[in-house]
């Protein structure tokens, strides 16, 4: 199993990155701790001063709110200093009661140019938008993606979108370096957002976040 690498060591793995310099995170206000192998776990503090994901939520609590894929997240203003979820608005594009959730930030993009040591031979995939997608990297992966087409290895998130994980997106990179795939339909980020399966709960019990009543049913794609 491939090793998650918390938001600290990304920063070191990235340094040639000018978007880690910028202090973009450089402002985090956070304590990180692991809560689950696949999860990056964030104690925030709101205006009030009052600890936000620090006390779970009742279990009928908990069962009010149903998030599947395609839900849509948008940050209170008690994520307002918790760097980078502050404003997000946020895609959940993977659920499981024992992995926990994953999504991607949908209103941080980035440029191209933010990847230094980007090779020259996948000039093309620069006709493709770019956004930072969270604090979740796996080592020596930096890139997932949505894509409007079913290609191998993605997953449907709402109809006619579909979710690449490291793995679908690494072949579909190497795709379009060998010219073999076109960069049109696809949407990079830079990274993913990740909780524990009872972290989200407690986060949404707190009024981190606002949820959307059920899975979308379009997504606004960003012009290349």
């Amino acid at each position: 199993m491939y090793c998650l690498v918390m938001l600290w060591y990304v920063i070191n793995i990235l340094k040639p990155c000018s978007f880690w310099q910028t202090g973009f995170l450089r402002k985090k206000r956070m304590v990180m701790q692991h809560e689950a192998p696949q999860t990056v776990r964030f104690h925030m503090k709101d205006k009030s001063g009052s600890n936000v994901g620090s006390d779970p939520p009742s279990q009928p609590e908990k069962r009010k709110v149903h998030i599947v894929t395609g839900s849509i997240l948008d940050a209170t203003e008690k994520l307002g200093a918790a760097v980078p979820f502050e404003n997000a608005r946020v895609l959940i594009v993977s659920t499981d009661s024992h992995e926990g959730f994953h999504g991607l930030i949908i209103n941080k993009r980035l440029s191209w140019d933010t990847l230094k040591n980007l090779d020259s031979s996948l000039e093309p995939i620069k006709l493709a938008p770019l956004f930072y997608g969270g604090p979740v990297v796996v080592q020596g992966y930096h890139l997932v993606s949505l894509s409007r087409a079913a290609l191998e290895g993605y997953k449907p998130v709402i109809p006619d979108l579909y979710y690449g994980n490291i793995i679908a997106t690494g072949r579909v990179i190497a795709g379009i370096r060998a010219g073999e795939q076109s960069a049109e339909d696809l949407w990079f980020f830079l990274g993913y957002a990740g909780w524990g399966y009872s972290q989200l709960f407690d986060e949404l019990s707190e009024g981190a976040w606002h949820v959307s009543a059920g899975p979308i049913r379009h997504l606004e794609w960003p012009d290349s």
